[in-house]
């Protein structure tokens, strides 16, 4: 009786001490299933950085100022299969070229949203991030625009950036037809529609058109100054216009404006020295002004970068920097002014235009 009763305490000492190794067992599972957890998450972590820094490095690798045939630049031409097979896909075959040049606009080829083609499906801009569905989409979205536009391809590079809506507009108010006055008028109708400060760009087809355009030759100018490019295209005038930012009608343009693409070189129309060479985000973005006499200046605005500092001789031309769309601008192009002083009003500086013969 005696013997019984001495080993049930020992049943239960060992009862006890299995509910402990059970305890601790549980507890290391659990430890080590935590822990494979930690990894994987930590594991995938560090993946999508790589992936982020691999996309990074993809989209700007090779990214360079110099450009090849039809002014496109390498960072389009490499995704030119695309561009064929797509344009291919949608009957289009014969305005490759256009559609290249069109990604040049909206891209360079520095965005994987090659075409910014997003918007088109109603999504955020650049949220698109593989370049092959931007270019199907992008292509697919201006094939649409081409066949209601009736095949004319200014009108549909038109509506390829201010959406379906230009054509209609085209159609009750020029019998269809594109003019840059009427996209003008559009994006001004369409800003106070929808309560915005501008919409869309206004020189769009000019802007796309650039870069399909050819020449190897230097224009040479009669006047005063050489001219600032290598090729001369004026795309808005010296004097009272419709601001294409503003709309503000009768605002004094004080400069002349001419066609570039990031891959030209500003040239100094006379010899000088440089007394600004400013970076901004606003205005004029990157400008640099050149003192050539006493009440003889020129400046050039909305570059890409410029190559000189304050103090620098330069002589007639040189290069200064490259053709850009910094600061309050629709897209690249030169802005150059003619100032008899540094500060003065935009109505009180001299046209270009006398000053480079081209009057």
């Amino acid at each position: 009786m005696n013997s019984k009763l001495d080993k049930i305490p020992a049943v239960k000492l060992v009862s006890w001490k299995m509910k402990i190794y059970i305890a601790i067992f549980i507890l290391v599972v659990f430890l080590l299933f935590g822990m494979v957890i930690l990894y994987l998450i930590m594991s995938s972590s560090t993946s999508n950085d790589m992936i982020g820094e691999h996309l990074e490095q993809k989209e700007n690798q090779g990214t360079t100022d110099m450009y090849i045939s039809r002014g496109v630049a390498p960072e389009v031409t490499r995704y030119e299969s695309f561009f064929k097979e797509y344009t291919k896909k949608y009957g289009i075959e014969e305005h490759t070229d256009v559609v290249m040049a069109i990604a040049m606009q909206e891209s360079g080829g520095r965005y994987l949203d090659v075409m910014q083609s997003s918007e088109s499906l109603g999504l955020a801009r650049n949220t698109l991030t593989d370049p092959e569905k931007s270019i199907d989409q992008g292509v697919k979205y201006f094939s649409n625009v081409l066949e209601q536009a009736g095949g004319d391809i200014e009108l549909a590079l038109q509506a390829y950036n201010m959406g379906h809506g230009f054509i209609d507009y085209a159609q009750i108010y020029n019998n269809g037809k594109y003019s840059q006055e009427l996209a003008l008028d559009f994006s001004n109708y369409m800003a106070r529609k929808l309560g915005w400060a501008n919409y869309g760009d206004p020189n769009y087809v000019q802007n796309v058109m650039r870069y399909l355009e050819q020449g190897d030759s230097v224009a040479t100018s009669n006047g005063d100054w050489a001219f600032p490019l290598r090729e001369i295209r004026i795309t808005s005038e010296f004097g009272e216009r419709t601001h294409p930012i503003t709309g503000e009608i009768n605002s004094f343009h004080g400069g002349l404006d001419f066609g570039c693409t990031p891959q030209d070189d500003i040239l100094a129309v006379a010899n000088g020295d440089v007394v600004e060479a400013v970076r901004s985000n606003v205005g004029y973005g990157n400008y640099v002004t050149v003192k050539h006499g006493e009440s003889e200046f020129s400046r050039y605005a909305h570059m890409t970068s410029f190559s000189v500092s304050v103090g620098d001789k330069v002589s007639r031309g040189e290069s200064l920097g490259k053709c850009g769309t910094t600061g309050s601008s629709t897209g690249n192009h030169l802005h150059l002014e003619h100032l008899t002083k540094l500060g003065q009003p935009h109505s009180k500086k001299v046209n270009p235009k006398k000053t480079l013969g081209l009057e």
